[in-house]
């Protein structure tokens, strides 16, 4: 959260579910972690 200029309440909300991230936003988030940004997906299968 603090590598991406986020609150870590917010960062949360998105882990759980309750919000939704833009693109945008999870663009910024994987840039911060420095993994593509299709890292941050669960693959279903």
């Amino acid at each position: 959260a603090l590598a991406a200029d986020m609150d870590r309440s917010y960062v949360s909300e998105i882990e759980l579910a309750r919000f939704s991230a833009s693109v945008d936003l999870l663009e910024k988030i994987a840039r911060a972690l420095d993994v593509a940004p299709k890292e941050l997906f669960n693959e279903r299968g």
